[in-house]
């Protein structure tokens, strides 16, 4: 049956009516009775606390994740529903009449290989709706979500599984932590987790595997940026959660617990609680790792370089890159291991004295120019430096074993791609190192040449690293060493 709904004067009318005729009438039928709801989209069902219209049941306007603006045709509601054939309505209330909304022939749960693989992973239904008395079903007890765009006329509906992502957690930005579900109520559902091991980073929180639901693709938004995506993350602050929001900070290691609550009238309230420290960390990491797409790509396994650790110094890392300027997505980062796990990068917003910036969260920027650069990680000092390389010779191929000479200065070739030694003025073993202003030793004083060594053997570039005195390189008077820190090669001619 379709129920109408009255505002002003119409139903002052009404009830006026009413009062003249209560006495000669019986009202046994509640569904007669006038339920006054402001107009927008409502979800009501016997699958749901909402068996029926009230303003808890009324969907909020969302973002569209590719703007993360807000989209006016596009609406979003957090509900929990009961699995089996009840299930609910999308509500349509205009001008005080309401239309019921159901699925369409084409609403199906999606295949698991037909997902994006930024879906969520749990269950996802999605389609067209109709004006239709058929319900919208789910297969399980739980929290879903439910999203539609009235411009495209596209319902979906995924499962909620909340979990932590990102990389103060265990598995990094790679692999979710779960929460554990409570049992089912329709008004509220929880998922907590005890305790975990929460580094110095960023989190956010997640459902279901998933990052965004795809309503459609093709959408024009302005500006090159195409479809209609719904958020399937929080962020921003625990006491101020929003959809598709910054990463949230967590400013001291320790094992903590976390809970995610939502009501039917309250929403999500997220909690982070601590338990205990945890376990002693390493000071330093034993190895370090950049990533990003101004130097080769974001795939760790594809793209992932080592640093080289300065010998006798566990607090420094450093690596000679080829960087390129103006790609798309351009910046990079840093971590322990070849994983979002404990990444870093640097606080943009102080901005770089001298090429070096201050540790932080945010990408090392984009450049200016590509070209090669010396990129020194000093975890003591916690900065960044990014500058031009200064690779020098020394040893007896020069009759000179004092560090950092200007006459034995590399010169840098960006256009070849390739970093070339001066003629070396005697016959004998050839020695060469790296300097830069961040290379310090724990009194803050330069370290020594052979903390950042390297040499070519065998044609290829050998760095000294932690371990002991490389093989030797004889040359003779003359000769040049050339080095290809892209292709990781090097000649000596």
């Amino acid at each position: 049956m379709k129920n109408y709904f009255f505002k002003g004067t119409s139903f002052l009318m009404l009830a006026l009516v009413a009062m003249i005729s209560f006495t000669s009438c019986d009202n046994d039928d509640p569904d007669d009775d006038p339920v006054l709801v402001e107009d927008g989209l409502y979800i009501q069902g016997l699958g749901t606390a909402l068996d029926s219209l009230s303003g808890n049941g009324l969907m909020s306007k969302a973002n569209n994740e590719v703007t993360q603006a807000s989209r006016s045709s596009l609406y979003e509601m957090y509900i929990a529903v009961k699995g089996g054939s009840e299930g609910f309505n999308l509500v349509n209330v205009v001008g005080g009449v309401a239309e019921n909304w159901g699925p369409a022939a084409d609403f199906a749960l999606v295949a698991e290989g037909d997902l994006d693989n930024e879906e969520p992973k749990s269950g996802l239904w999605r389609g067209s709706y109709e004006i239709s008395e058929a319900s919208f079903t789910v297969t399980a007890d739980g929290l879903y979500h439910v999203m539609l765009d009235t411009e495209i006329g596209v319902v979906a509906i995924a499962k909620v599984e909340w979990g932590l992502i990102g990389g103060a957690t265990p598995g990094g930005w790679s692999d979710d932590t779960e929460l554990t579900e409570s049992a089912f109520d329709p008004n509220t559902i929880s998922f907590n987790i005890a305790e975990v091991t929460i580094l110095e980073n960023e989190y956010k929180f997640r459902y279901s595997g998933g990052w965004k639901v795809i309503l459609d693709t093709i959408v024009d938004n302005g500006e090159g940026k195409l479809g209609v995506k719904v958020n399937t993350n929080f962020g921003g602050a625990l006491n101020n959660l929003t959809a598709g929001g910054d990463n949230i900070a967590n400013a001291e290691y320790a094992i903590y617990a976390f809970d995610m609550t939502w009501t039917l009238d309250g929403g999500h309230i997220a909690t982070q609680t601590y338990v205990k420290d945890g376990e002693p960390l390493a000071v330093y990491p034993e190895e370090l790792y950049m990533i990003g797409a101004s130097i080769g790509g974001w795939d760790w396994a594809a793209n992932g370089i080592q640093m080289v650790p300065a010998h006798s110094n566990p607090h420094v890392f450093w690596q000679v890159v080829f960087i390129e300027s103006g790609v798309a997505d351009a910046g990079f980062k840093f971590s322990p291991v070849k994983d979002w796990i404990g990444d870093f990068g640097v606080n943009s917003g102080d901005g770089a004295t001298d090429g070096v910036w201050n540790k932080g969260s945010d990408n090392v920027p984009d450049i200016a120019t590509s070209g090669y650069y010396m990129v020194v990680v000093n975890l003591l000092d916690e900065t960044v430096e990014v500058n031009a390389p200064m690779i020098y010779g020394l040893g007896d191929a020069y009759g000179n074993w004092d560090a950092a000479q200007a006459a034995t200065l590399f010169t840098v070739d960006n256009t070849a791609k390739v970093i070339t030694s001066t003629a070396t003025t005697a016959d004998g073993n050839f020695r060469m190192h790296v300097a830069a202003a961040t290379l310090t030793n724990g009194d803050g004083n330069a370290i020594d040449w052979w903390q950042a060594e390297l040499a070519v053997i065998g044609g290829a570039i050998e760095y000294r690293g932690t371990g002991g005195d490389q093989a030797a390189v004889p040359t003779t008077t003359g000769q040049v060493v050339t080095l290809d820190f892209v292709a990781g090669t090097g000649t000596i001619q």
